[in-house]
């Protein structure tokens, strides 16, 4: 057992890979059988027995880990490609703005503020917005974004200041400046 030991340290292996190779059931690769030859003082052709089967099982072995490292490699690649596929996709969906008028509850003009809720996913909050008065000083157009919030707080309302003393007639929600919901400032007035 203490040969074993002492020979798996010279040539770098454990003790059981020796075990294994007295034992057949595997076979060193070449530089292990080299090193072996060396170590050992035997010549490579007396440390192979010029058995022609052992040979051949020690080719097929080192085939064998070849391929095997091979597949590893692409494994690792392939999991590192996905890792970093995954870190795009998450880093750009972060941000997304509200697309659908099913998304936005209610919408109060309460003063000088619009106040806004609407249905998201848990994981998402919302977390700012764009506001734009139109041209005829009567509409206000709204972006709603949101941010992935993985504390589930899930911020679903907003206060949205008006900034002008002005009374909007319209409220017009927009995704990429297509309107996708209009509330009349008479309707979701409060006072």
């Amino acid at each position: 057992m203490s040969n074993h030991l002492s020979l798996a340290e010279k040539i770098g292996v454990s003790r059981s890979a020796v075990s294994n190779w007295e034992s057949e059931r595997n076979y060193p690769d070449l530089q292990i059988i080299v090193s072996l030859s060396e170590i050992l003082d035997i010549p490579l052709d007396s440390l192979l027995k010029d058995d022609a089967e052992v040979i051949e099982k020690i080719a097929t072995d080192t085939k064998q880990r070849k391929k095997l490292s091979a597949k590893v490699k692409i494994l690792y690649a392939f999991s590192a490609a996905l890792f970093i596929a995954v870190c795009a996709l998450l880093y750009f969906t972060r941000y997304q703005e509200i697309s659908d008028a099913s998304k936005i509850k209610t919408v109060q003009l309460n003063g000088e503020d619009l106040v806004v809720s609407v249905d998201i996913p848990k994981y998402r909050s919302l977390c700012g917005w764009y506001m734009d008065w139109g041209k005829d000083g009567k509409t206000i157009t709204v972006s709603l974004i949101t941010k992935r919030d993985l504390s589930f707080y899930n911020q679903s309302v907003d206060v949205i200041p008006l900034i002008r003393d002005d009374k909007p007639e319209r409220i017009v929600f927009v995704y990429n400046n297509h309107p996708f919901a209009t509330y009349n400032a008479d309707d979701i007035r409060i006072n």
